[in-house]
């Protein structure tokens, strides 16, 4: 493995994943019309610090 990169393990991934499919969900409600421009706004929010809390027990 090259230097400087890091390998991924299995929790990091599905992490990864999961952001990916919260914040695509979160979009796709929002471009429906489904939810408003400040609903979307407090998903993002919530989403990143779920994100940063997974990082800190990492």
């Amino acid at each position: 493995m090259p230097q400087g990169r890091k390998k991924f393990d299995e929790r990091e991934k599905q992490a990864v994943l999961e952001r990916l499919w919260l914040t695509y969900y979160n979009d796709t409600l929002f471009s429906r019309g489904l939810i408003t421009e400040e609903q979307r706004n407090k998903m993002r929010i919530l989403i990143n610090n779920r994100q940063a809390q997974r990082a800190n027990r990492l």
